[in-house]
């Protein structure tokens, strides 16, 4: 990826702002700071925001207001959560409500370097993922109707007998049609076709993405060679 992540800090306190920016900056990481949470949504470049790092309590929103509008976004970066004023009940608030983690100051240097760390990587893996699902969702739009649901019919388990049965199609068409699908689509084998479905499935709710891509991103193909384009002769 061609970004550098930035970690917002956002709290009312300038002090607390200060060091928190100065223990993130220790280990190299990039932060922005805001002095509240409205401020920090008018930021224009919200891409490169990779981690939040907001107080519970401030003047408007609030670190609980911020998850709030965060769960709109279904790609919003992690937010850590801390307070000075934390209990156990604002703390499963929060984490209900979305929040990555949550600290009670006065908190160690070192669990916010581990916390803000694990936010990191959780950002990096997010981000692969809609990369992934993006490329899915353009090499099944170069699919044809028929070779859709020839698609659909071989991660459901149908052999190709089946499949021309059901289509009313001779055998040796519905082997032309899924050779093209499994071409088009960079599968290599049947186990990397299902795990591509089901990543497909993800995005209309119908899976967790989690349990087809947690395991290994490599597993559905990615690193394949280009996928063709779709010509006439495929239709």
């Amino acid at each position: 990826m061609n970004y550098r992540p930035l970690v917002a800090v956002i709290d009312d306190d300038s002090a607390m702002r200060d060091l928190v920016r100065h223990v993130l900056g220790t280990v190299g990481h990039d932060t922005r700071v805001f002095s509240t949470v409205e401020e920090f949504l008018d930021h224009p470049d919200m891409e490169r925001i990779a981690c939040s790092v907001c107080d519970v309590r401030m003047p408007g929103m609030g670190g609980l207001g911020l998850l709030n509008r965060l769960s709109e976004d279904p790609h919003a970066p992690p937010v850590i959560l801390f307070t000075a004023h934390g209990d156990a009940e604002m703390a499963v608030r929060a984490l209900r409500a979305g929040a990555f983690e949550f600290l009670v100051k006065p908190f160690r240097d070192q669990d916010l370097i581990d916390q803000v760390q694990r936010a990191l990587d959780f950002d990096t893996l997010r981000r692969q993922r809609r990369v992934i699902l993006s490329t899915l969702q353009d090499r099944h739009e170069l699919l044809t109707p028929r070779e859709q649901e020839v698609f659909q019919l071989v991660v459901d388990g149908a052999t190709n007998r089946a499949i021309a049965e059901n289509m009313g199609l001779s055998q040796k068409t519905v082997e032309v049609h899924r050779a093209h699908m499994m071409t088009k689509m960079a599968a290599g084998s049947l186990p990397g076709l299902v795990r591509m479905a089901v990543a497909l499935e993800s995005v209309a709710g119908r899976h967790p993405l989690e349990a087809v891509l947690a395991s290994s991103l490599g597993n559905i193909g990615l690193e394949d060679e280009p996928v063709p384009q779709a010509t006439g002769a495929d239709q």
